[in-house]
């Protein structure tokens, strides 16, 4: 399995100090698709029960949310695609996040798509998408990943 992780910057992730859990509570990365590569395919997720999809006016890109429902929600993940560059944003099982963990998904993927969908810089690290294009990201794959 190939990963994007070429791209200095493209983790990150949050982790709750003086907790009995070493695995952090929020998790982003975001990089290039390729045809051995899901952005499902990071350990790193926390994969929930419910699956929806969701997209944006004018904004030619999908995403897909998986959101815990049951009793040891808020979780979940959202994979947005736009052409060949992907976000993955996740929120673990134990995390303290208030509200509704979907919207809350969905409304910071939207806040990325000027430097992830519209070639604007990308906030820390001062250059656009096609300017931290990884070697290896030469063409786009054929199909855009799905959930698990």
């Amino acid at each position: 399995m190939a990963t994007n992780s070429n791209i200095e910057g493209s983790n990150c992730w949050v982790e709750v100090p003086n907790s009995d859990s070493s695995s952090p509570v929020f998790y982003s990365r975001f990089g290039y698709l390729s045809s051995e590569y899901s952005p499902w395919d990071d350990p790193m997720l926390a994969i929930g029960n419910s699956l929806s999809s969701f997209s944006f006016p004018e904004v030619n890109g999908v995403g897909n949310a998986e959101i815990g429902v049951g009793e040891n929600a808020p979780y979940g993940t959202t994979v947005f695609v736009c052409g060949e560059h992907y976000l993955t944003l996740s929120i673990s099982v134990f995390s303290p996040v208030r509200g509704d963990v979907r919207d809350n998904l969905v409304n910071l993927t939207e806040s990325s798509l000027p430097w992830l969908c519209q070639d604007q810089p990308i906030p820390g690290l001062g250059q656009t998408m096609e300017q931290v294009r990884p070697r290896w990201a030469t063409a786009p794959p054929t199909a855009i990943p799905t959930p698990p």
